[in-house]
């Protein structure tokens, strides 16, 4: 299967389209507000694809609250400066969530293993292995800048 089918997979199962195809220009233009770059590339990639009546549908994805108090707080990564992920939704995520923590990479680019932080990679195995959050308003410095 092409990596581009299996993400339309993934996403149309977890997410199905609930507009026609007919609708997918008006929602591009909602993606592009939202993410100048990645909004149009993504939304004809990835969701497109589910409005053509995809075959499938996931029955076990979770569709809400989300803003819900979790026993265990979620741990959020955002960079500053990521073309992909804009920054801004990090933060509104942390908001409507019921019980988030947005760690923030003072840098470029989407925070990963490929952007290399040790703040950020401390924090995160911390998080995975013990659950425990950085403190709220926690940022991060990449160990390298880009074109160094």
């Amino acid at each position: 299967m092409h990596a581009s089918t299996t993400s339309a997979a993934i996403s149309c199962g977890d997410g199905p389209a609930r507009l026609p195809s007919s609708a997918w220009p008006l929602a591009i233009r909602r993606f592009t507000n939202v993410g100048k770059l990645w909004g149009p590339v993504l939304g004809w990639s990835l969701w497109a694809p589910c409005a053509s009546n995809w075959p499938a549908h996931a029955t076990d994805r979770y569709t809400g609250p989300w803003n819900a108090k979790t026993k265990t707080p979620i741990l959020l990564v955002g960079a500053r400066y990521d073309p992909g992920t804009p920054y801004r939704n990090a933060q509104v995520a942390e908001q409507r969530l019921g019980n988030a923590v947005l760690l923030t990479l003072d840098g470029w680019g989407h925070p990963s293993y490929q952007i290399p932080s040790t703040c950020i990679d401390e924090a995160r195995m911390r998080y995975l292995v013990k659950l425990i959050t950085p403190r709220p308003g926690t940022h991060c410095q990449p160990d390298q800048v880009p074109f160094a």
